[in-house]
This record gives structure tokens, sequence and C-alpha cells, in this order.
């Protein structure tokens, strides 16, 4: 056998070997640490502070049927880090972690303000007036505040037929009104059925969310309330509701809940959950959209300060 044959076969021999050694390392997942335990803040002592708003993560149903679901990635890292192939993935260009985000803005957790279904005055589309320049950025933080009235429509919940959502009704605000007192001006109130909290899971489960309900109608849809709710609280001086379903309207066609409120300057928060943490009154609402110019709604961040005492 020649020579050249001889060295060719020893360097195939020795290729596994090589490739071996020159493989990045398994990418492992880093330990967790537990999360640090803090004390409450002095001014809240006697409350417990509600989280009331969902996780977002590309596995978990936060956007709208068949809509781009969130997208996010690591723009840097303290360190470079290599995929699989030994290419750097995530670039280091100083020492922080750093992400950005792709996403509706209507997205998990969310505001829905009057610009969204009401066209700005001089379009010539219908609806159109000023409310239509109400755009989240010019929308008064007060009002996404104040005591929590809590709503319980959780007997609706899997009652529809498949693709559409039961009934929320005036009646059922004025029975929850004759156990609990009239509704205020001032209060927020939310539409607790749990929905959120049985349905919003990892995907594929969390098809069951939005997707089979207004793609496929294989599944029945959330509670929402009928238009003239809107016009009945808002002649008792509310201007801002919530609800841990979707969307405050129902699945087979929410334009006419949403204009009925809409366009008189009302705002809500859709997709809460937690909202069984809450006792019918009590509780104190606090919603924090992020302010981003011309916004029809915004992811947001929703809590409740609950008095220790009322659990």
């Amino acid at each position: 056998m020649s020579t050249n044959r001889l060295a060719a076969l020893s360097a195939l021999a020795v290729l596994p070997s090589l490739a071996a050694a020159c493989a990045p390392p398994p990418r492992r997942a880093a330990p967790q640490a537990a999360a640090p335990v803090f004390e409450p803040n002095a001014l809240f002592s006697g409350h417990e502070v509600v989280d009331l708003t969902v996780l977002l993560s590309e596995t978990l149903p936060g956007h709208w049927g068949s809509y781009p679901a969130f997208q996010r990635w690591t723009y840097n890292w303290f360190a470079p880090g290599k995929n699989a192939y030994g290419t750097v993935d995530i670039p280091c260009d100083g020492p922080f972690y750093g992400q950005r985000f792709v996403l509706d803005e209507h997205t998990g957790t969310q505001t829905d303000f009057p610009a969204h279904f009401l066209p700005p005055p001089g379009s010539g589309l219908p609806h159109a007036g000023p409310l239509g320049n109400l755009t989240g950025d010019k929308y008064p933080l007060d009002r996404m505040m104040g005591p929590a009235v809590v709503i319980d429509v959780t007997d609706r919940v899997d009652r529809a037929e498949n693709g559409r959502s039961a009934p929320i009704t005036v009646a059922d605000l004025q029975a929850w009104e004759r156990k609990h007192g009239e509704i205020k001006a001032g209060e927020v109130v939310l539409f607790y059925s749990g929905y959120s909290d049985k349905y919003y899971k990892p995907m594929p489960e969390g098809l069951r969310m939005t997707h089979d309900v207004i793609v496929t109608k294989t599944k029945p849809g959330w509670p929402a309330p009928e238009p003239e709710v809107m016009k009945y609280l808002h002649a008792k001086g509310v201007w801002h509701l919530g609800t841990d379903g979707p969307s405050m309207g129902p699945a087979q066609g929410g334009q006419p809940t949403h204009v009925a409120g809409l366009e008189l300057g009302m705002a809500w928060e859709e997709m809460l959950v937690n909202l069984g943490k809450l006792p019918p009154r009590g509780a104190f609402y606090v919603a924090l959209p992020t302010k981003i110019a011309d916004q029809s709604g915004s992811p947001t961040r929703a809590i409740a300060f609950v008095p220790r005492k009322s659990r």
C-alpha cells in the first residue's frame, strides 16, 4: 500500500475523534436560584397584592386566534452563546442581558382604548368621531383604577354553543346589586368567569383559549356582556371594566359590545387572570399600560390590592 494511501486512511480514522473534540459542549440550562422573598412594602402591609396579569411566552396563547403569536429573542447576553453547530447565535456587546419582542398591542392582558374600534373624525368610516382620537397615550390614567366590583359569572363557562359566548345581561348586574349593593360612579367592574384560569395553558392545550373558539369553532367561547350592559354601567358613572375572557365582546362578533362602550369613552382590560382571588367588593384595582404613540391598545400590568381582613 502506498505511503499516500496510508496517510489518507489514518486521517479518516481520526476524524470522528477530532469532531468530538471540536464539537461545542451541550447547552445546559443554568441552575435557577430560588427567587428572593420580600417583605410587603410598609405602605401596603395591610393588603395582599394580587397579580391579575397573564404570563407571555412563545408557548402560551396570549395572541388572538390565528394572529401572529408573541415572539422574542435575546439580542445580548453576558458572553457569546453558540448553537449546536458552533456558530454564535447570541451576541455579546457588553456585560448585560437584553431581549427584543414582537407582539400585537392586543396581546395577553391588554387594554382596549376607544381608538380600537372608533375611527378618527373625517375618515368617512362608520362610528367615526372625536373619540376615535382617544388613543392609549392620551387616555386618563385615573379612569384605569378604582374600587373593584367583581361580578361572578362562572356559571356561564362552557354553556354556549361552539363558536359562541354566553351573554352577560343587565339583569345579571341588577341581581348582583340586589345582593351586594348598587354599583357606584368610579368603580371598576370586573367580569369573573374563570375562563383564563381554566384555559390559559401551554400549547397545544392552549389552542382552547381562542383558536378552537373563533377559528375552528369547535368549542364554546367565554361569557361576554351584551351592548346594553355598557350603557347601563356608563349611566351609573362607570368608566372602566375588565374581563378574564380574551375579549370583552362575544366570540360570535365582538364589534357591537366594543362600540357600545368605546363610543362612550370607556376602556377595559381583557384576558385578566386570578379574579377569583378578589372579593365581590373591597379590593382596589389598578391597570398600567405601556405608553406608545397612537396606540389602539396595550399590553398591561393589572393588579389589585385586597385587604387581608377581607380574605
